[in-house]
């Protein structure tokens, strides 16, 4: 075998948890990926959602309802997490949901309004990021490089 192609093959990666853990937690990292792209295009282009007044319809009190429970499992969450700063990223998270449905049956002002969405944006941007940060710590503490010849010595 030449050097350029027994390269690829002197390195193997192992992968230390189940497949099922590591492929949702890669769907995980995908998804807070994706959410944070959005949140950072709606930064840019300055669209910010405020607390919204819940009109008599179906989707909009399901929409207030997700929010409340959406808010209480990342609550629940903060304590289930045994790193503090998934448990940070789980209450910035919550607060957010929380205030959001919360005042949104509250009359704002179109200024105040616009303050909480723009702090409600970075809120769930930081969140957002903490979350990635520890899912690539994870991925790292489970994923390892190693030679062909150390495998095949540990089996021995």
């Amino acid at each position: 075998m030449s050097e350029k192609t027994s390269w690829w093959r002197s390195w193997e990666i192992t992968i230390d948890s189940n497949w099922i853990t590591t492929g949702l937690m890669a769907v995980l990292l995908v998804v807070c990926v994706l959410l944070l792209a959005q949140e950072i295009h709606r930064v840019a282009l300055g669209h910010f959602f405020g607390p919204v007044r819940p009109r008599i319809s179906f989707w909009s009190i399901w929409n207030k309802v997700f929010q409340v429970i959406a808010a209480i499992y990342f609550f629940l969450f903060a304590f289930k997490f045994p790193k503090k700063s998934v448990r940070i990223a789980s209450v910035l998270m919550g607060t957010d949901l929380a205030v959001h449905a919360l005042l949104s049956f509250v009359s704002l002002s179109l200024t105040v309004g616009q303050i909480v969405a723009v702090s409600g944006s970075f809120v769930r941007q930081i969140a957002l990021i903490i979350y990635c940060v520890a899912i690539a710590q994870w991925f790292k503490s489970v994923v390892s490089r190693s030679s062909p010849s150390e495998s095949r010595g540990s089996e021995t």
